[in-house]
């Protein structure tokens, strides 16, 4: 938590737009669920509604033929499979599948399809096909960022969205954008990142996030957050394991109507839970600085 309340005391030197009311709304801290101020953001912007609705449904149909064509699945080796598991054993029959599919053109291991527009300083925009390119075109014209380096494509489904804390590859570019599609979720920035964030009680980080005074950034579907400074080089981001239904009621919680199987994420506090759908893609642009 250290680490994560200096990153905050300092904020993050900006050269992209000022920090707004928008943003603000849509970033709090877990525990007391207060909304982060301009001089504690570490680095988030949040831009709702980035995708037109009719535009996702296109970006949507996009991303699932690459997945097809190019995704490998990192649903990891069986002994981590059990592991993830057990860790769920609490949502018994409820227990989602573990799956994680990934379209990169960023070398991962020697089995991987590499996307055709490649990485780093060898980043082809060219290949992107047309949907991504729009939305890469519009998310550089809304920020200050130079190059485009990394396009990576996130498939997940049965409502699995867990992603452990972690901070991506520094040779990505210094400007993370993600765009989520299909389902609302919570995106957690933490300090506690692998394999901490990995070995960790997960149904304790289901209710509680990973460390006190972590941040919650809601991302709705068609939504774009942009992270640099600290929330992209030093704090570690990631999405919880969820919680159920049956739990959140067990809490005391309302979880509606949903079906006892349900998971939901929760933004700053379990009394604000949003429930998710069962898939989700995620469309990540990694950009240089200008110059």
């Amino acid at each position: 938590m250290a680490s994560l309340l200096k990153s905050l005391g300092r904020g993050a030197q900006s050269h992209h737009r000022d920090f707004n009311d928008v943003d603000r709304c849509h970033l709090r801290f877990v525990g007391s669920g207060a909304h982060v101020d301009a001089a504690r953001n570490p680095g988030l912007r949040v831009f709702p509604d980035f995708v037109a609705a009719s535009e996702a449904r296109e970006v949507v149909t996009c991303a699932r033929a690459l997945l097809e064509e190019f995704g490998r699945s990192h649903a990891l080796n069986p002994r981590h499979l059990r592991f993830y598991r057990k860790q769920m054993a609490h949502l018994g029959a409820a227990a989602p599948p573990v799956n994680m599919l990934r379209v990169t053109g960023r070398y991962e291991c020697a089995d991987q399809p590499i996307a055709p527009w490649g990485y780093g300083d060898d980043f082809d925009a060219a290949r992107l096909p047309e949907p991504l390119r729009r939305l890469a075109d519009r998310a550089a014209a809304g920020l200050a960022v130079g190059a485009l380096r990394d396009v990576t494509i996130n498939g997940r489904h049965s409502s699995f969205f867990r992603l452990d804390a972690h901070v991506d590859p520094p040779k990505d570019g210094p400007n993370v954008c993600i765009v989520g599609l299909l389902s609302d979720t919570v995106l957690t920035l933490s300090s506690v990142g692998p394999p901490d964030s990995t070995a960790a009680d997960q149904r304790r980080v289901a209710v509680h996030s990973w460390d006190a005074g972590d941040v919650d950034a809601l991302v709705r579907a068609n939504t774009m957050v942009h992270m640099y400074g600290p929330a992209r080089d030093t704090l570690n981001h990631g999405i919880r394991l969820g919680v159920s239904a049956a739990e959140l009621r067990e809490r005391g919680v309302d979880a509606g109507d949903a079906r006892e199987g349900a998971l939901f994420d929760f933004f700053g506090t379990l009394e604000t839970p949003i429930p998710r759908q069962p898939e989700r893609i995620s469309v990540v642009f990694a950009f240089a600085d200008p110059g």
